[in-house]
């Protein structure tokens, strides 16, 4: 197992039970043998862990450079007095301008580029407050922009950040303790009030998921000085060892491993046309996010069109649940299901609209997956979400997926054996209580720049949730919304999960039941 990648083995019944897979009889192991998962809020430094004049020092909640000590690993960039790209570009009635291809126009570096040559340094040592007058643990040049969609209208901003060489090539380094690349996210919970969504969920979801799920460790960022707040460093979905581990393209060849991403709607020069973009059953363009645009052959393009479709024609067949042309010939049926139910407890309402991915080894199936931005899930989304309904189930190859009945107790049987398990009420609220204890006086810190966020008087529309009263008041009231998400879509899927049965029951006046 390749260095800095842990996993937690999740805590379920059975080891090696029957089950009967689509299309066959299989014995699974429901552990799947998953190594531990890192979990930073277990396993780092704690507060308590500090000699006692540290720990004086780190429990304060200064944000002043000189003063600043903290537990948790710093991050500091110097921008060297250039504004950092990205940020939205407004016309004059204060409306966003969009480009042709539907994209949001963004700032840009004096020299036309996307990013600017930064210094990042930090801060991660042991046994010891981390302040910013400290040798640093790390110290390289790295190109930075402001990332994001909708986060881009937030105050408190979202950072790509890529290590590079004096000349400019990449600079693979290990970040706060995860796999070496060039490549990260600093993500900064805004509208997420816990601080804990996105750190949560990938945490969980590594619990369970076989495939590669981003690692993420929280830190507190500085800017040119200034204190910018608790942000989650997370891996980036990106095609190398330690991360999404797939064969290499061969430019050689019009068979290729690749990647897909749905996102913004706009078409651009990696968009596919597959068979659900012109059915109209999917609303977004498919990219192709590997091989890159600069990569990738017209002949490899055309090549996963053609391999995409095929799936989807298969699975919008009538003989769609058939041995010889059934869906699963082409899926990792698993993780199609795992992705259901994780984003359907805690539901996604982007899933399939914005952040999905999908890959394929050139020597394997299609893999839902990996998991990707978890911002808007336990009910943080714009628009409020109830806990008493299915959310997921017409989305996409979904709507085929669950008219198989095989599919949709494969669905039932893993939630509930992930509900006694990473999925379990007990187990998310520890989960919640020992972060939010780890974190202890940076949620403070943090509250000192972003507090006033709580007021909605003092933000517009894109920093809340609608209506005004759903957004929380206060650090405290946002963790108890998200326990009572928790209990509550919980409790509801537990009761009727097995309603799932009724999108694949016969009828006469269904579509696509034999």
């Amino acid at each position: 197992m390749l260095k800095g990648r842990k996993y937690q083995v999740i805590a379920v019944a059975a080891a090696l039970i029957a089950v009967v897979s689509v299309g066959v009889a299989t014995v699974v192991d429901q552990n799947k043998g998953l190594p531990e998962r890192y979990h930073q809020h277990e396993q780092a430094q704690q507060l308590a862990d500090l000699p006692e004049v540290d720990r004086a020092a780190a429990s304060s909640t200064s944000i002043d450079s000189a003063t600043f000590a903290s537990h948790l690993p710093v991050v500091s960039i110097d921008t060297h007095s250039q504004e950092i790209p990205g940020e939205l570009v407004y016309d004059e009635n204060g409306k966003t301008i969009e480009g042709s291809d539907g994209r949001a126009v963004v700032t840009l570096a004096p020299d036309g580029l996307k990013d600017v040559v930064t210094t990042l340094e930090v801060r991660d040592a042991q046994g010891q407050a981390n302040r910013l007058s400290d040798d640093p643990t790390l110290t390289s040049d790295a190109r930075v922009r402001i990332r994001g969609n909708s986060s881009r209208a937030f105050d408190k901003k979202n950072f790509q950040v890529t290590f590079v060489k004096d000349d400019g090539t990449d600079n693979d380094q290990e970040f706060l303790g995860m796999d070496k690349s060039e490549t990260w996210t600093l993500h900064g919970p805004s509208l997420d009030k816990t601080l804990l969504r996105n750190y949560l969920t990938y945490s969980i979801a590594g619990e369970f998921m076989n495939d590669f799920v981003p690692d993420v460790r929280f830190c507190e960022l500085f800017v040119n000085g200034e204190y910018r707040g608790v942000y989650l460093a997370t891996e980036t979905v990106k095609v190398e060892e330690g991360r999404l581990n797939i064969n290499p393209t061969d430019p050689k060849s019009a068979v290729t491993s690749y990647v897909l991403s749905i996102d913004l709607s706009g078409a651009g020069p990696t968009s596919i046309s597959d068979f659900l973009k012109y059915t109209l059953r999917l609303n977004k363009y498919m990219d192709i996010s590997y091989p890159n645009e600069e990569t990738i052959t017209p002949e490899q393009k055309a090549w996963i069109e053609q391999d995409v479709s095929a799936f989807e024609k298969a699975l919008f067949s009538y003989d769609y649940d058939t041995s010889d042309y059934g869906y699963w010939n082409y899926i990792d049926v698993d993780s199609f299901v795992d992705t259901f139910v994780l984003d359907e407890f805690v539901i996604n309402d982007d899933f399939a609209a914005y952040s999905t991915y999908l890959y394929k080894d050139v020597r394997g199936k299609l893999v839902m997956g990996p998991p990707w931005d978890f911002n808007n899930v336990f009910d943080n989304y714009k628009l409020a979400s109830p806990t008493d309904k299915f959310y997921l189930v017409d989305r996409a190859w979904y709507f085929m997926l669950f008219k198989d009945e095989r599919f949709v107790e494969r669905v039932i049987d893993r939630y509930r054996e992930l509900r006694a398990g990473a999925l379990s009420e007990e187990h998310l609220n520890t989960f919640i209580d020992q972060t939010v204890a780890y974190l202890g006086p940076a949620v403070d810190r943090n509250n000192k720049v972003w507090g006033y966020l709580y007021d909605v008087e003092n933000v517009d529309g894109s920093q809340k949730v609608d209506p005004d009263e759903r957004n929380p008041v206060s650090y405290d009231d946002a963790i108890a919304r998200l326990k009572n998400f928790i209990h509550e879509r919980g409790t509801w899927l537990d009761t009727y999960i097995e309603n799932l049965r009724q999108y694949s029951h016969e009828s006469a006046v269904k579509k696509f039941n034999h």
